[in-house]
């Protein structure tokens, strides 16, 4: 039997310590209470409005693929569900290399050029959320520490948009970093380390494209407006008394907070961001722990059952993907022996 790793156990321990401290406080009856008179029923909505969330994240996943290859709707559904379905069980985010394995196993294109789409989405959700995070600066008094935070966010994720687009300007400068990094893999990986990054280049196309960024911009827009609405679904199974704009502020706290911790489930990091949030609009700590439950319940078990679902429609298990995709057989290492010619052709990358 495989023992867990050492990520997956700092990401136990990481979670056990924030539930640690979103209970801090926290009254069990009242929490009990606040659970047992919750509106059950609006699981359906906020659950559809959840998939259908994702299903735009797909799309917009597919904008940004068009660099590689035009890929339909049904397969970027199917690749992103399973994707986040691992980042629900497996340890440290190897869901967002599962995602580029599924795609590219289903549509035969390079994994490594898929993945840096996926580190191109993860820019775009940065500046999304500090788009929301700005319009929250303009209606709630935020403390100082809580505005510098969101400026040091702001520079971080800057910072890793100037790589982006550096990368994808000088090829022949990651060409030449993709040799001098090969020196020290073993003689039978350098020309897969080699490949991988001349693939991942090619993934970075959609940066140069004008029209593209705008249809992503307009595409995560659509995405965070009905992940604020499957909030608010949330937040009206409680019936609580908060200003229009928690759901929100709700927004930005828990997505940044299962990004900075990565826990297994995202359980704890889901938990102490929105007894936070709900912290600041006036809720008690036992009432905002049970929304925490209710809105993790809402997230985890529809996306995890579609991408399950998916996943045994294909004949894989968990532990095919996870082993392909993170252990033996690492994003971009499969890709092949040689870069991408350009960043439209499609190579088999299995």
């Amino acid at each position: 039997m495989r023992r867990p790793s050492w990520h997956f156990l700092l990401g136990v321990v990481l979670g056990v310590l924030l539930l640690w401290l979103s209970l801090r406080g926290v009254d069990l009856p009242s929490l009990w209470d606040a659970l047992v008179h919750a509106d059950y029923w609006l699981l359906v909505p906020a659950c559809a409005v959840t998939l259908a969330a994702f299903y735009v994240r797909a799309v917009r996943w597919g904008v940004l693929l068009r660099a590689v290859k035009p890929i339909g709707p049904g397969s970027l559904y199917s690749a992103t569900m399973i994707g986040y379905a691992a980042n629900n069980l497996l340890p440290a985010r190897l869901g967002e290399f599962v995602r580029a394995w599924a795609i590219g196993r289903q549509e035969r294109i390079s994994r490594s050029a898929a993945f840096a789409t996926v580190v191109v989405e993860r820019v775009v959700d940065v500046f999304s959320l500090l788009f929301f995070f700005a319009l929250m600066l303009l209606v709630h008094p935020f403390s100082e520490s809580v505005r510098r935070s969101g400026w040091l966010v702001l520079g971080l994720n800057l910072l890793l948009l100037g790589v982006l687009l550096g990368a994808e300007r000088r090829p022949d400068l990651v060409t030449r970093c993709g040799v001098w990094l090969a020196r020290g893999a073993p003689a039978r990986l350098r020309p897969r380390v080699q490949a991988f990054f001349g693939n991942f280049v090619g993934g970075l196309g959609a940066l140069r494209q004008g029209p593209a960024l705008a249809w992503v911009a307009l595409h995560s827009l659509v995405l965070y407006l009905l992940t604020i609405g499957g909030i608010q679904v949330c937040l009206a199974a409680f019936d609580f008394q908060v200003p229009w704009y928690t759901s929100t502020l709700l927004l930005v706290a828990i997505t940044l907070g299962i990004t900075v911790a990565p826990t297994p489930g995202f359980v704890g990091a889901v938990q102490v961001a929105s007894v936070w949030g709900l912290s600041l609009m006036g809720v008690d700590r036992s009432r905002a722990f049970s929304y925490s439950l209710f809105y993790h319940v809402s997230q985890f078990v529809p996306v995890t059952a579609v991408g399950l679902w998916y996943l045994a429609r294909q004949g894989l298990t968990l532990g095919d993907v996870a082993g392909a995709a993170g252990g033996h057989d690492p994003v971009g290492v499969a890709d092949g022996g040689r870069p991408a010619a350009a960043a439209g052709e499609v190579r088999r990358s299995d």
